[in-house]
């Protein structure tokens, strides 16, 4: 599986011939992918047309060529729907916590707990603070933690007790399942490609 960072809360998850977009920027990014999933509504780029990608922008269990997702309405913010995701496939589960800027409920994050890896706002205004994303994590304990919505990773890091020094940025995630150590929270922060 590969994970590449588009920058803000954009990524492209891949595993072979099947592809997940997260919160894509525009519509020449879907060509090619099986889903996009977008945790803001509304979406900042309309829904497609045709059925090329499977577009996902709303609460609820989704499946496509045996990609599964899971979404959860976690706060309403001026008319904009923030959605929590649970993806499954290739045997991985992704937990994507979007644009969140509140605490997600205790009886969710149980859904969660399972998460390989985790992508989460790691920045500070208007998104989730540090502590509390850290507190978050610390609570379902995923693999692998993607950072991401941030300025400055070293509020970040320091809530995670991890040394600036140790984290370089990296230009993809590549990785399998049977590599990843279960509730490591193994930060891997992407450079925007």
């Amino acid at each position: 599986m590969i994970i590449t960072y588009q920058g803000e809360n954009y990524f492209k998850i891949q595993s072979g011939e099947l592809s997940v977009l997260i919160d894509p920027e525009n519509q020449r990014s879907l060509r090619g992918a099986n889903a996009a999933v977008n945790t803001l509504l509304p979406a900042p780029v309309p829904t497609p047309e045709g059925d090329e990608c499977f577009w996902i922008d709303h609460q609820g269990e989704y499946e496509v060529r045996g990609i599964h997702v899971r979404g959860w309405s976690v706060e309403e913010d001026g008319g904009v729907e923030k959605t929590i995701y649970r993806i499954v496939f290739d045997d991985v589960t992704i937990a994507v916590f979007g644009h969140i800027t509140k605490e997600p409920p205790k009886e969710l994050l149980e859904y969660l707990e399972d998460a390989d890896v985790a992508i989460v706002p790691a920045g500070n205004n208007p998104y989730l603070a540090p502590n509390a994303t850290a507190k978050l994590l610390r609570q379902i304990e995923p693999s692998v933690v993607i950072p991401s919505l941030f300025k400055d990773l070293k509020p970040f890091l320091k809530e995670l007790n991890h040394g600036n020094d140790a984290i370089k940025p990296e230009e993809k995630f590549v990785f399998k399942k049977k590599d990843l150590e279960p509730k490591a929270m193994v930060v891997h922060w992407l450079e925007v490609k």
